[in-house]
């Protein structure tokens, strides 16, 4: 029987993890499973490096139980630029109640602790996650467990790092429910009708009409029949009696002005002129015939305790409590100002005008300065009849009443990203950007999400992981506005559905922004329940936004006392370090008596790699990179460290055809040489440096394990194909060839193969393709 017979090569990979496939349609340059190995854009692939503590790490005690800090959160968050210091960035450890401040332009961030070593304790932290916001130098964050939002500063000259509350504070545009309709004037004043008229701008004022003016003090000519003192008698002055414009209405009309009365309506005459406010109650009668609420929001309250403030500022007695509980759990910086949402409302003691601040978004004013960011109003009184006017530097609410609960604001472009358990939105300003007097809102998606810390912002675009999947955010070509659609569906949906909702609840997210890809840790471990531990992670989920690809990652973990990482994040590109230069004079040495003269200059040296790990060994914190070379994770740890094995499956190939069995009698494979010199045991005993192999399997007919034979007999395929003999030990184990090509037989036969491709401990492997003859039968 005549065969045929094909050629084919393999030389990319740059479509990645796939589990969207069938068995009949998988796609090539794709693996359908794989761990450990990096992703190139050449299409190539590299083992990664094994994870261990930074060069020259330090270890710091939290001083908390291994109780305590196994029921706590922890994290850490980027401050660039604190106080206004240029050589300092810091890096904020959040342990529990405490923060620690480390300098990540330190060469080792870990052993740089900053304010003179000591953490600060938050008041009221607890267990919940803190999310953050930097504006004007300053690091803003907010917790379910905080009241209020806590600003940090940092004085670079004394070391020292200081909080200060946030008070938020918004007009009362609200007024409490007081029993009336808007057009009803009652013959009596309770307290609550009374605050209303006083937060509608009434008795702001005094007016003239209603008020007895002061009778200075005089004398007279007395009666004859009187004692007199030249004929006069002095008369007392008679104080001015004022009555302010609710109790002039009363008097003059037998009724208080309703809740659509506008006090200035009643105005008489010019308010300009020195003798200003006059106030008529028939004038006032005249002109107001609309049944619709006047304005409210005279007074600035406390947006938690309104109904204390309100009292305060009135002297009105027996008003509700109108007493927020929820708290502010979602803080962004954005167009000069810091914006706050989050809170899951829940009002102690709320009347009908309570408000429900589940959808609200309340933002500062401009922020020139840090006592703005709490004002979250405008500064002009909206009830003035002089000037009312929002203008463009002025703090506010917007309220987007669909949203159930907003989880997270993100900045992105020249647009704000509001992320709510039940959708998207997005908040933006026309030309010129966000003002208080110009701003836009528009839905995204309904996809919503649960998990803030998933959100990760790449250029104009954003990536989260929402309940059906991983989703991205980008622009519209046509309008300029975010529009949603998902990643994952077509690639790796299979996978992220198999993580348990607990772990994407909890897992985080990073932009690696030198290799352009996204990076999310979670705990994909059976028994994790996101309660103890629950910021320990041991996977990784990277995405090439170049390629679309994905791949994935596994950390390995001691059998005993193993670290574990509990947060990515950036750092710099470089490090800053000092040197001392010499001072010159012309050619000559300045000197000072007979020593040299130096001024300290900071160098910038490059970092390999821009982002780390918080990482934890014990009760104690660290910072971790992929560093390690024998691709041993935690090395350090207990000077064995365990391997960290990658692999990769590649898809099903057919060869066009499913009917015909096929062989593959021979297969080449090119792999990048890695060794580059020796090490001598003293004996003339030589060992190559950073040796590498490469294990292959092969798999046939869709097989999912060799319960039928059909998985053949591992090759290395990593081979020289003549012994090297080392000239000494400063040999560089140069070969003349950068590339290893190796010809294997492939045994089995089937309609499909797949191709295990595996590394071996404290070896490397960087696979550039392979390349097959395919014999199949002439007739199926």
């Amino acid at each position: 029987m005549a065969k045929v017979v094909s050629e084919k090569k393999y030389s990319s990979f740059v479509k990645g993890l796939i589990t969207e496939a069938s068995a009949l349609t998988f796609p090539e340059n794709a693996s359908l499973s794989e761990v450990n190995f990096d992703l190139h854009r050449d299409g190539s692939r590299s083992r990664r490096l094994g994870l261990d503590y930074e060069d020259s790490y330090a270890l710091t005690s939290t001083g908390f139980t291994s109780t305590i800090l196994s029921g706590t959160r922890t994290s850490v968050h980027r401050w660039d630029f604190p106080g206004g210091s240029s050589d300092v960035a810091i890096g904020v450890v959040r342990v529990y109640n405490k923060l620690w401040f480390i300098n990540l332009l330190a060469a080792s961030p870990s052993a740089a602790l900053l304010n003179g070593g000591v953490a600060i304790t938050i008041p009221g932290l607890l267990n919940n996650d803190i999310n953050v916001a930097v504006l004007n130098n300053y690091f803003v964050f907010v917790s379910k467990d905080l009241n209020l939002p806590v600003i940090l500063d940092y004085n670079s000259d004394t070391d020292t790092v200081t909080q200060f509350l946030v008070p938020l504070y918004i007009r009362d545009t609200f007024g409490v429910e007081d029993g009336h309709a808007n057009n009803l004037r009652p013959t009596t004043l309770t307290q609550r009708h009374k605050y209303n008229l006083l937060n509608q701008g009434w008795d702001s004022v005094i007016p003239t009409i209603c008020s007895t003016p002061a009778i200075p003090g005089y004398y007279e000519y007395a009666p004859l029949d009187e004692d007199s003192l030249d004929g006069l008698v002095y008369v007392a002055p008679i104080p001015a009696t004022t009555i302010g414009c609710l109790d002039c209405t009363f008097t003059t009309l037998g009724v208080y002005p309703s809740n659509a009365d506008i006090w200035s309506l009643g105005k008489v005459g010019d308010t300009t002129s020195a003798n200003h406010e006059k106030y008529s109650p028939t004038i006032l009668q005249k002109n107001s015939i609309d049944n619709f609420a006047a304005a409210k929001g005279h007074y600035i309250i406390d947006i938690f305790n309104r109904g204390t403030a309100r009292e305060t500022l009135s002297a009105c007695t027996n008003l509700s409590l109108d007493q927020e509980t929820g708290n502010v759990t979602a803080i962004a910086s954005y167009a000069g100002r810091i914006f706050y949402s989050g809170i899951s409302s829940k009002v102690t003691e709320k009347d009908r005008s309570s408000p429900n601040f589940s959808g609200f978004i309340f933002f500062s004013q401009l922020a020139s300065a840090k006592e703005k960011f709490g004002r979250c109003y405008q500064e002009a009184d909206p009830t003035s009849p002089e000037i009312s006017d929002i203008v463009d530097t002025d703090g506010g609410t917007i309220h987007i009443p669909e949203a159930s609960h907003i989880v997270a604001l993100v900045p992105v472009k020249d647009s704000l990203m509001v992320f709510a358990e039940n959708g998207i939105w997005e908040i933006y300003g026309d030309t010129g950007g966000f003002k208080a007097t110009n701003y836009q809102i528009a839905f995204v998606s309904s996809m919503g999400i649960s998990n803030p810390k998933s959100i990760v912002v790449s250029g104009d675009k954003v990536v989260y992981w929402a309940k059906a999947g991983i989703f991205g955010l980008s622009p519209s070509d046509i309008t300029g506005r975010y529009t949603s659609n998902s990643l994952s569906l077509n690639t790796i949906q299979t996978l992220y559905d198999e993580i348990s909702d607990v772990a994407r609840n909890n897992a985080r997210g990073f932009f690696d922004e030198r290799e352009n890809h996204i990076r999310w840790i979670y705990n994909d471990s059976a028994v994790y329940d996101g309660t103890t531990y629950v910021n320990k992670y041991d996977t990784q989920l990277n995405l090439d936004l170049g390629l679309g690809a994905f791949y994935k990652y596994t950390i390995g973990e001691l059998a005993a006392n193993s670290p574990y990482i509990s947060d990515i994040f950036r750092v710099p590109s470089y490090a800053l370090t000092d040197s001392n230069v010499d001072i010159y004079s012309g050619s000559d040495n300045v000197l000072s008596v007979t020593d040299q003269v130096e001024i300290p200059v900071g160098v910038y040296n490059p970092r390999i790699g821009t982002y780390m790990y918080l990482t934890f060994s014990g009760t104690s914190f660290t910072l971790s990179k992929y560093n390690n070379t024998e691709f041993l994770d935690w090395k350090i740890a207990d000077t064995i460290g365990v391997d960290a094995p990658a692999y990769l499956i590649t898809g099903y190939e057919l060869f066009n055809d499913i009917m015909r069995n096929k062989e593959i009698p021979y297969i080449f494979f090119y792999l990048t040489r890695t060794e580059d010199g020796f090490t001598s045991d003293g004996s003339n005993n030589y060992t190559a440096n950073n040796p590498s192999s490469c294990m292959v399997q092969a798999q046939w007919n869709w097989s999912n394990s060799d319960a039928q034979g059909k998985w053949g007999i591992p090759f290395q395929a990593y081979r020289y194909l003549r012994s090297y003999v080392p000239s000494g030990i400063s040999d560089t184990y140069d070969t003349g060839d950068s590339i290893i090509v190796t010809k294997n037989k492939l045994r089995g036969s089937g309609r499909a193969v797949s191709l295990k491709i595996y590394t071996e401990p404290g070896k490397d492997l960087h696979l550039l393709g392979w390349a097959h003859i395919v014999t199949g039968e002439g007739t199926p």
